[in-house]
């Protein structure tokens, strides 16, 4: 019998370890071929579900992590190399690869925990020195590349179709761009699961948005260059599938739109991307993008140069340009050259840099800086003649979406000041400053962990402030730097006030339905014990706004019990709807209310307490009639005369309390019962926990109605 469960046991995990060697050779098939959206599905339901194991099938969750990034499932891509992160598997590759995740997810604090990891630490890569400028608390960089953001004015362009829109490429007519906008609904591209891609230009004299005729590639085509001199395209697009190659890949074209006909760049290679073209001022060189041999690694910044018989043979940019990461769309004019890079270093993702030229040779390269660039990918920048007025991509919108937005480039201010916004200390503010008119946007940012931000403006200038965010109202208002001086620091702290949620309902008596203006109601909000009074309305209206939390209402008026209840205002919710129903008092009616509680062998009253006895003063001082019997009670530990006289010191403080709030003594009666009115089974000799024997250490008020009162009110 033991052989035959044992070959049992033995069959199954067989079988089990085949179905996974199955779906790993699959994942790998897709994989390899590119597919990275089939491949991805696959390796999640190895790691989520199937639970495979790190150690054994690193690969695997590698293959998952690249497959989710380049499909755009970044929280997934995280969660994989997070998980790898725990094992003996993980490499510097690995731990590289999550930071700059990170970073790009925005997540700067877990990007520095991943940096501590020992693989990173004690690596010698040559890369770590690329990571050591974000985690260098000497150097502050990544708050340094936030603060200077008056050099940009930028604004979301009137073409965007919410389907993936990038580089923009200058048209006499108006803006030629990439988009995914007319194939959404068509077979995707295996790769991305995303749409193809084609070439169009919005007409800035119709605003409308038209294909361009005669571009057309077989898959893919896009990020164009127009040459409106010679009326010449340059553009990317893919090259002709070939038997046998799973992954067609990108080449440069030319199109003559007189003659209609069509060139290929004499370096399109199918094993090689080579793309991005873009042509300097004078035409004579081409700026393109490849990831050809020759080059640091993935793709670098080419050019070619003009001969008499055509374009040369391309020279790699250099080291100030080029770096082990990427570097792409490239983009010439009055002597800069424009390029996105995710190896220098940045906010995150690409990020657009400035190199000046010589020549075509690289003198220097910097950031662009926040808020042309953010923690998202921003790329394929053009600027005009006039290096005022450009257009880029973007996918900070937090869906990912590519998108093109215009930008106002603004000369360095040299007479500038600092202008040090303080949200209340709230985190994660989105800060937008706009010019006085409120339309050109100057700077967007999010408030760190102290809930700062940082924009650097000019003196003697007036600004508009905006902020957003889920939990707070929205502000809208006049910042001023009027009468400032250059170098002055501006703190301006706006205040920030968590949205409200409005009460609504109407109080009526419940023996008649008529309904009741101006019935007290007292809203102590349960967490801060807050206190807030309001009265019924016109025909009994409760229009009340109120933070989102849990309130408990007393709701009274004189000839009526008053009411107890609780409302709950949850975050997001717009309103709450609670009527009110209050009941004519009877004959000598007694109305309990809820209890105050005390620690263990205290008599001291809590700010919970307070807040209590506050919506008791309220109701008194309406009703100046009623009086109150104030009894107190102990646990049954200890000796009883002792808890007979921890009684009396409990009930004294709450008549102490009230007295101070003008409550006059003599309409208070105190009653005193030690622990001889349990309300629990906590006797002497019962085992309870602290919550059981708290619920007897109490104060209980009830409300006493005279009769005769209610006679004369008829």
């Amino acid at each position: 019998m033991k052989l035959s469960l044992t070959i049992i046991l033995l069959f199954l995990v067989s079988t089990f370890s085949f179905g996974q060697a199955k779906k790993v050779a699959f994942a790998e098939k897709y994989f390899n071929a590119h597919r990275y959206s089939e491949a991805s599905e696959i390796y999640l339901e190895l790691i989520k579900k199937d639970k495979i194991d790190a150690t054994t099938y690193a690969d695997v969750y590698r293959n998952a992590a690249e497959s989710c990034i380049k499909c755009k499932k970044y929280v997934e891509a995280n969660d994989v190399l997070s998980y790898l992160s725990g094992t003996d598997q993980f490499t510097f590759d690995d731990g590289y690869k999550l930071i700059k995740l990170l970073l790009y997810m925005d997540r700067a604090f877990d990007a520095q925990a991943i940096y501590q990891h020992q693989v990173i630490a004690s690596s010698i890569d040559p890369r770590k020195s690329s990571l050591d400028i974000y985690f260098d608390t000497s150097r502050n960089f990544l708050d340094s590349i936030k603060r200077d953001t008056s050099m940009y004015s930028v604004s979301l362009a009137p073409f965007n179709s919410n389907k993936g829109d990038f580089s923009p490429a200058f048209h006499p007519t108006g803006i030629a761009f990439t988009s995914a906008r007319n194939n959404a609904m068509e077979t995707p591209w295996a790769v991305e699961n995303s749409a193809f891609l084609e070439q169009y230009i919005y007409d800035k004299f119709t605003t409308k948005v038209k294909k361009i005729k005669g571009i057309k590639g077989h898959k893919h085509d896009g990020v164009a260059y127009y040459d409106s001199t010679d009326a010449i395209w340059y553009y990317s697009k893919n090259l002709k599938a070939k038997k046998n190659v799973p992954l067609t890949t990108v080449g440069i074209y030319i199109f003559d739109a007189t003659t209609k006909k069509e060139t290929a760049f004499p370096y399109n290679n199918e094993s090689v991307f080579v793309g991005h073209p873009v042509l300097s001022k004078d035409r004579q060189i081409l700026w393109f993008a490849s990831n050809r041999e020759g080059g640091f690694g993935g793709m670098d910044i080419w050019h070619s140069v003009r001969t008499s018989d055509g374009w040369g043979e391309p020279i790699n940019a250099g080291s100030l340009i080029n770096t082990t990461g990427d570097e792409m769309f490239p983009y010439e004019v009055n002597g800069k050259l424009f390029f996105a890079s995710n190896g220098h270093p940045g906010l995150g993702g690409l990020d657009i840099f400035k190199a000046e030229l010589v020549g075509q040779d690289a003198q220097k390269v910097v950031n662009g800086g926040c808020n042309l660039n953010s923690h998202a990918d921003d790329f394929s920048l053009i600027v005009d003649a006039s290096d005022t007025n450009g257009y880029f991509s973007s996918n900070r919108g937090g869906d990912f979406i590519d998108r093109i937005y215009s930008v106002i480039l603004r000369k360095p201010i040299n007479d500038s000041i600092i202008i040090d916004i303080k949200q209340d200390s709230v985190p994660d503010m989105l800060v937008q400053i706009f010019d006085s008119s409120g339309v050109n946007l100057l700077f967007e940012g999010r408030t760190d962990e102290a809930g700062r931000v940082f924009f650097k403006g000019l003196p003697d200038v007036n600004y508009r402030i905006k902020t957003s965010h889920p939990d707070y109202v929205d502000v809208d208002r006049l910042l001023t730097a009027v009468g400032l001086n250059p170098g002055d620091t501006l703190r301006y702290d706006i205040g920030a006030h968590k949205k409200q949620v409005t009460w609504s309902g109407v109080v009526t008596e419940k023996e008649t339905q008529d309904k009741l203006e101006g019935a007290d109601l007292a809203i102590k909000n349960l967490e801060t014990g807050v206190v807030i009074s309001e009265i019924s309305g016109k025909d009994g209206v409760i229009n009340v706004d109120l933070p989102p939390g849990t309130y408990q209402v007393t709701a009274s008026m004189f000839g009526h019990d008053p009411k107890t209840f609780k409302i709950t205002a949850l975050k997001g919710q717009k309103e709450v709807k609670q009527d009110v129903e209050l009941s004519k008092t009877g004959k000598h009616v007694a109305v309990k209310l809820d209890n105050i509680l005390y620690e263990y062998n205290k008599y001291t009253l809590s700010s919970v307490g307070k807040a209590e006895l506050d919506t008791l003063v309220l109701f008194l001082k309406e009703n100046k009639t009623v009086t109150v019997d104030v009894s107190s009670h102990t646990d049954s530990r200890g000796k009883a005369d002792y808890n007979m006289n921890l009684s009396k010191l409990r009930s004294q403080s709450c008549v102490n309390y009230l007295v101070t709030k003008g409550i006059p003594r003599n309409k208070l009666n105190v009653k005193n019962y030690g622990e001889t009115e349990l309300l629990n089974k906590c006797a002497d000799g019962v085992e309870c926990s602290e919550e059981l024997h708290q619920i007897n250490r109490r104060t209980e008020f009830v409300l006493i109605f005279p009769e005769e009162e209610k006679t004369d009110k008829k």
